[in-house]
């Protein structure tokens, strides 16, 4: 072992101690990982964040090819076919762009309702919880204005509706004016892409205070009551984790696009006749509400506001001083009513396209979802259940049989990972880009589980423990 400075240490573990000592970063360096958050739910922010970042490298990289121009022929939906069809990985990117911007809404939902149902936003929660709604609401405006962009039928669609909202609300037409400005589509283009930049300032913002309140108040003890318990120190094992955990993402996303590339409808022109545009589907439940045919303000804007309102202010509306689900009956029973409405209208919005539904239809079907997840949630929150009170535990090492074969399974992905680097490169070289974008996304996929199984079985190993009765 080469030894740098006064200690016997190796060049790289001085280099990053070194690093850690002038950034101020000892505290990530002893802290350890609560047991219960390393369950995959926990990850779901985390995952929000590097879709985010995706988004963001990706989106600049769209950027450099995108005209913002609408013109006579629609020239910035043309940009976007040339960035499809002609521009190196152009298609590689518009896919991890679309299916990121997919992914991070589908994980920020899911983030929510994991933190929701474990009454994560209760004391001192209430203002990261807040922040975090808010972060979310705006991500899915970004999404709408990303779309929108592209400039084809359903971004055509998505600009008409978005008018007749905003100008339909109380003192509507003077934010139309700064939305929409005079109405024509090369002022509409532009502003669209301005606000679509600074909702992604925004949101990086919110996201950095969230993260300093969750960091000034950590994490939420186990939602049973019970104590938590220390598994693995922050660094370096779960940065590693996360790491991983990131590359196999990317990866996958990579692969998604290369073989599903992202779609691209009918060119929009105000003269020429097209499909009914249907929206993304984390606005399909509005979007069916609106095709009751009541006044689309109060179906779009204020029966969706009342029912946020009421997830903002549940931690003042279910007070309990319990956080487990069963104990928090208010917000369990709504909160399994609001995710069945969810899903429902939006399969309902989905299977009826172009079409209007009555608003009979749909009160009777959100009657029948609010009966059939209700009363379910109701009889789950009938017997409360105390804080758990467990047997003392000690725990004792414990080496799995699979960390055994840990090292032939990194050497297997090791050579799946050579492998389909080398196929990448060579379908680089004959510009089948697509093609090398596949192959790329395997090999970063074998990159982030190697990185993975390397970290279990070079530092994981010594905290790998099972709970054994104390005598």
């Amino acid at each position: 072992m080469t030894k740098c400075g006064k200690e016997e240490k190796s060049c790289l573990s001085w280099l990053v101690n070194w690093f850690i000592d002038r950034l101020g970063m000892e505290e990530f360096t002893s802290t350890m990982v609560w047991r219960h958050t390393l369950h995959p739910v926990y990850s779901l922010g985390g995952l929000t964040t590097l879709m985010f970042i995706i988004q963001a490298i990706t989106g600049l990289l769209l950027l450099m090819f995108y005209v913002p121009v609408f013109g006579e022929t629609n020239m910035a939906y043309d940009s976007v076919l040339r960035i499809t069809e002609e521009v190196a990985y152009g298609s590689i990117i518009r896919g991890l762009h679309f299916y990121g911007a997919n992914l991070m809404v589908l994980i920020a939902i899911l983030h929510f309702l994991r933190v929701y149902f474990m009454g994560s936003y209760k004391k001192p929660h209430e203002v990261t919880y807040i922040i975090g709604m808010i972060t979310g609401l705006l991500a899915i405006v970004a999404g709408v204005t990303g779309y929108s962009l592209r400039m084809d039928h359903v971004a055509g669609e998505a600009i008409r509706i978005g008018n007749t909202l905003v100008t339909g609300m109380p003192g509507g037409k003077m934010i139309a004016q700064i939305i929409y400005g005079t109405g024509t589509f090369d002022e509409i283009v532009g502003r669209y892409l301005a606000f679509h930049i600074m909702l992604a300032g925004l949101i990086f913002i919110l996201m950095l205070v969230h993260f300093f309140s969750i960091h000034q108040h950590h994490v939420s003890p186990p939602y049973d009551g019970s104590d938590p318990e220390p598994a693995v120190p922050f660094f370096p094992n779960h940065i590693l984790t996360e790491a991983a955990a990131a590359f196999v993402m990317i990866g996958a996303l990579t692969v998604v696009s290369a073989v599903f590339p992202a779609e691209l409808g009918q060119k929009f022109l105000p003269t020429k006749e097209l499909p009914v545009g249907q929206p993304e589907w984390y606005l399909m439940a509005v979007y069916a509400g609106i095709k009751t045919g009541v006044d689309p303000v109060f179906a779009g804007m204020v029966v969706p506001g009342v029912l946020l309102l009421i997830f903002v202010l549940m931690p003042w509306i279910d007070p309990a001083y319990s956080r487990h689900p069963r104990n928090r009956r208010i917000a369990t029973i709504y909160g399994a009513i609001m995710v069945g409405e969810f899903v429902v209208f939006t399969v309902y919005g989905m299977i009826t396209p172009g079409e209007q539904i009555p608003l009979v239809n749909a009160l009777a079907v959100a009657f029948v979802v609010a009966l059939i997840t209700g009363i379910p949630a109701a009889r789950y929150t009938s017997k409360p259940v105390p804080p758990v009170r467990r047997t003392p535990m000690k725990r004792v090492r414990h080496t799995p049989l699979v960390l055994e074969w840990g090292k032939y399974i990194f050497l297997i992905l090791l050579i799946i990972q050579l492998i389909t680097t080398a196929l990448g490169i060579q379908a680089h070289l004959d510009e089948m880009y697509t093609l090398a974008g596949f192959y790329f996304g395997i090999s970063v996929i074998a990159f982030g589980w190697a990185l993975f199984v390397a970290k279990v079985v070079l530092l994981d190993v010594k905290y790998i423990t099972k709970p054994v009765p104390s005598s």
